[in-house]
Formats: structure tokens, C-alpha cells, sequence
């Protein structure tokens, strides 16, 4: 990899935050993930976060994925944790924001150590990953409102070629 830029953005639960979720969970690896994005400058117009959250949640009609507004694709709904927010809460936030469904069985199987490496930052960030459960048969939002979710029994090879989401579905297979 090229030379990285100098200064790096960290964004992180506090150690308390992180303690209490290794203690509250089942014994996994943290994973770490590096992204090379150096072609484009990073952009910082966000709320502060401390994390990323990621789901991977399951209902009667398959997986959910949720198609990504800069890209187009396919993918695992995620969001980030705000600066103020439990990370649960934003889980279910996620949930609903990102897929218009509820979740019930929150289950932690993975952290992972993401950076981003851009022309002008680097920014690393803790990303949760959640098993989940819904009941709900249909989303609450769709394309019209800018967002659209949908199941898929069989995931389609293109999300696959994601490494992290291709370790966060085979972590939560592995539940």
C-alpha cells in the first residue's frame, strides 16, 4: 500500500462501553479490515459517532439487504452509533431507518477494526455486527422515500465480494 496520510480520525466507544460488550458476549475474534480509498478525499460532514453498527437480520422470507444510496448496490443495512447513543438502541434505530422493520434478538458475533484510508485521512472505526430476528413480512419504506429494503433467500454473489460484509454473514451463520 502507498503511503498513508498523516492524521487519522478515531472513532470508538469508550473503553467502559467496549468492556461491557466483551463481557456481555460470547468470545470472537476482532477482525480487522483496511479499505484504500486514496483516490478520493474523505468526506467529514457528519454527527460524531463511535462505531458502526452492521446487521445481519433474518426473517420467514430470507435475509434482509438494503440497496446503498451512493452506490446502487445491494448490501447489509448498517449505520453509524451517535456520539450520544446506546449502541442497542441504534441497532433497532438501523433497523427501522435503514429497512422499515423491527428486530427482536439482538445478538453480538463480531467486532471489526475498519479504516478507511483516503487522500487527505484515515479514519478507523469499530464496526458492531448483529444477528437479528424480524417478524415483519414487508418494509415500511421503499424507493419512493429514497431507501428500499428487501429479503433474499439466496444472497446474491455481488454482495458477497464485500469482504466485510462476506465475514459479517458467516459470522452470524456460524450463531
Amino acid at each position: 500500500m502507498k503511503k498513508r496520510p498523516k492524521k487519522m480520525l478515531f472513532e470508538l466507544p469508550v473503553a467502559d462501553e467496549i468492556d461491557g460488550l466483551a463481557t456481555s458476549s460470547p468470545r470472537f475474534e476482532v477482525r480487522a479490515f483496511e479499505y484504500d480509498r486514496r483516490e478520493q478525499r474523505a468526506n467529514l460532514n457528519y454527527s460524531p459517532c463511535k462505531g458502526q453498527i452492521v446487521l445481519v437480520i433474518c426473517g420467514e422470507k430470507g435475509t434482509v439487504l438494503a440497496r446503498d444510496a451512493v452506490t446502487g448496490k445491494w448490501t447489509l443495512p448498517s449505520g453509524r452509533v451517535g456520539a450520544a447513543e446506546e449502541v442497542t438502541a441504534a441497532a433497532k434505530r438501523v433497523a427501522k431507518s435503514e429497512c422499515g422493520v423491527g428486530v427482536r434478538g439482538l445478538d453480538l458475533v463480531g467486532m471489526y477494526d475498519v479504516v478507511w484510508h483516503f487522500s487527505d485521512i484515515s479514519i478507523k472505526r469499530l464496526h458492531l455486527v448483529y444477528a437479528a430476528l424480524t417478524d415483519d413480512q414487508c418494509f415500511e419504506i421503499g424507493p419512493s422515500m429514497g431507501r428500499e429494503a428487501k429479503f433474499f433467500l439466496n444472497i446474491p454473489q455481488s454482495v458477497l465480494e464485500d469482504d466485510l460484509v462476506a465475514a459479517a454473514l458467516g459470522d452470524c451463520s456460524n450463531k
